[in-house]
């Protein structure tokens, strides 16, 4: 459905449709599509026209507290965990710099857009991964400002890799239940956009030490590395996170017996080793 320009010249303003020819990708991909422009009453001029992808993100809400007590409350009430989801968009692509567009014209502008290596999966094995949304969203550039016009959902399957990892843990007892972004970087991987996807599976009955363990990729055009989060139980002082990262190839993936090396790297976790 076209939409309207909102940062636009007002009533009669230019309309915008983005369409997909690519409903799904895997991260590295390239995702192909249409930018439908239709002029309104009065001739618009366009500085530019982008399309990236966007994701919910979890980012601490501020640490300052208002002063006013009813205001405190209801902040943490809508933020008990003392997280706030907001909308983030990267891996953006210039579509066409200075459109012009005539009263009623339609301009059709297709693009290719690189999908970046640390995008978000939202489909694993044949099914949606709970929690997870990944889109395309239309900028358009007008007199300086930014206005977001058009979000299309698209679906992220995991890379072959990221397959095979998932699904070790999976035969190791562990259960997928949820995922989620969070902002935020891992010391040690090869991470380069500012927040990264946690994958959560509930414990093994292989681990009791282990409440929940969460899975990250980071993902390149040669191999990923894999951040083990696990929350370890602690007697006396409650909860505790450790974590190691592995590094993977995507050569050799198959040449190693991942139950095995996840086994002993989760012990280890279990532990409080790492």
């Amino acid at each position: 459905m076209f939409k309207k320009l909102l940062a636009a010249v007002g009533v009669g303003g230019a309309e915008v449709d983005t369409v997909l020819d690519t409903p799904g990708v895997q991260p590295g991909g390239v995702v192909r599509g249409t930018v439908r422009l239709r002029g309104g009453e009065v001739q618009q001029p366009l500085d530019g026209v982008f399309v990236e992808f966007v994701t919910h993100v979890k980012e601490k809400v501020p640490d300052r507290l208002p002063h006013d007590h009813d205001e405190r409350r209801r902040r943490r009430e809508l933020y008990p965990d003392g997280k706030r989801e907001v909308t983030r968009g990267f891996g953006r692509t210039d579509v066409q710099r200075g459109v012009v567009l005539q009263p009623g014209q339609v301009v059709e502008i297709p693009f290719e857009a690189p999908v970046p290596f640390e995008t978000p999966i939202t489909h694993y094995k044949h099914g949606p991964m709970p929690g997870m949304f990944v889109a395309v969203r239309t900028q358009l550039e007008i007199k300086g400002s930014f206005d977001s016009t058009d979000t299309d959902p698209i679906g992220i399957g995991a890379l072959p890799a990221q397959h095979v990892l998932l699904e070790a843990v999976e035969a190791l007892g562990f259960r997928l239940h949820h995922a989620d972004v969070e902002m935020g970087r891992f010391r040690r991987t090869r991470q380069e956009l500012p927040f990264h996807q946690e994958i959560e599976f509930s414990g093994s009955p292989r681990y009791g030490q282990i409440n929940e363990l969460e899975v990250s990729f980071f993902a390149g055009p040669d191999g990923m590395d894999v951040v083990l989060e696990a929350n370890r139980k602690v007697l006396v002082v409650g909860d505790r996170d450790v974590k190691d990262v592995l590094h993977v190839d995507y050569a050799t993936v198959g040449q190693v017996d991942w139950p095995a090396e996840l086994h002993q790297r989760l012990e280890k976790l279990g532990a409080g080793w790492v």
